[in-house]
């Protein structure tokens, strides 16, 4: 008769080892332990403290903590260069949930068409996880310009004895790309001063150091209500419902200005699934919070917070369409 104990050393061993295997599994670990206690959740943000993107992480970042068992949120700002050192610092970190890159639609799908080698790959780099929000921008001006709408400020320009000094948050963003698409398209005169975020563009327009920005509503509405500003057109194809009587770029005869702009959330890539579900289940219940409503709606933004599969389609149709624009003005990086 066989001895029963003769197999015990050998069943211990393999428990043993599949526990060893299971401890390893990234999925296991995951399951089991996200948030890991005691670690922080990393926003990263590819803009200074004080621009529209540092207000809304830090918002979010709060009501995301809330959401994962209240781990801490540490929103870090890595602003400059074209947002690579922020998206590199996301895309190198380990894919364990706990570095977070709230990125806009510039570093995703414009900038690596701006590389003759691009820093990083914007599908196989990252995770996608919601998007944010999507919004058109605003074309503001000091009040001493002498301009009352898009059509009149491309005249003016064209009449001035030295182009406009337009200011954006930096080369490669929205902002620059439409101010190169009003030169080249149009026929305007904007002489394009890039500034390290909106905070210190919006600083420089408020002092009447430059003449002209495109802007997001968060950070412009305010100056606009106060009169400090004056609007001139409101970018993407639709009007914004805190400004009903500015016309759009193509109401005004210029439809290249038709694309919008937008803010999201990404992860390293290789998230687990489970993470990525959970993260997306935290992230969607935080942006659609009463209060984070209530704080940024009235500021123009579209509040959306969109399923994973959603959000991986608007990157790559946007990715196509400013890949087009990016051709045809030329506009480059390196």
């Amino acid at each position: 008769m066989p001895d029963p104990t003769a197999a015990a050393p050998h069943r211990r061993a393999f428990l043993a080892g599949g526990l060893a295997l299971a401890a390893c599994s990234p999925r296991w670990a995951f399951a089991q332990g996200f948030p890991i206690a005691g670690r922080p959740i990393r926003i990263v943000i590819p803009a200074p403290p004080g621009g529209p993107a540092d207000i809304l992480g830090r918002a979010i970042g709060a009501h995301l903590s809330a959401q994962l068992d209240n781990v801490p949120v540490i929103v870090e700002s890595k602003p400059g260069g074209a947002s690579v050192p922020a998206a590199l610092a996301v895309a190198r970190a380990p894919a364990d949930g706990h570095t977070l890159f709230l990125g806009l639609n510039t570093t995703h799908t414009q900038v690596p068409h701006m590389f003759t080698k691009p820093p990083y790959d914007p599908f196989k780099d990252f995770t996608p996880i919601t998007q944010i929000y999507r919004n058109g921008g605003v074309l503001v001006a000091h009040p001493s310009v002498p301009a009352k709408d898009l059509k009149s400020l491309i005249q003016l320009s064209r009449d001035a004895a030295q182009p406009v000094p337009a200011g954006s948050p930096g080369p490669g963003t929205n902002g620059h790309l439409y101010i190169e698409m009003l030169n080249q398209q149009y026929g305007a005169r904007l002489n394009h001063v890039p500034y390290k975020g909106s905070a210190d563009a919006m600083r420089d327009l408020l002092g009447g150091f430059i003449q002209v920005q495109f802007d997001s509503p968060t950070t412009s509405l305010p100056h606009l209500r106060s009169g400090r500003l004056k609007v001139l057109a409101v970018t993407g194809p639709t009007r914004i419902r805190e400004l009903p009587d500015v016309q759009t770029g193509r109401e005004q005869g210029f439809p290249a200005l038709d694309v919008a702009g937008w803010m999201g959330f990404f992860g390293p890539a290789g998230l687990p699934p489970d993470v990525l579900a959970r993260l997306n289940a935290a992230l969607v219940a935080a942006i659609r919070a009463p209060e984070i409503k209530a704080q940024f709606e009235p500021l123009g933004l579209e509040l959306t917070g969109t399923s994973v599969e959603e959000f991986r389609r608007i990157v790559s149709d946007d990715y196509q369409a400013w890949g087009r624009i990016i051709r045809q003005t030329g506009v480059r990086l390196d």
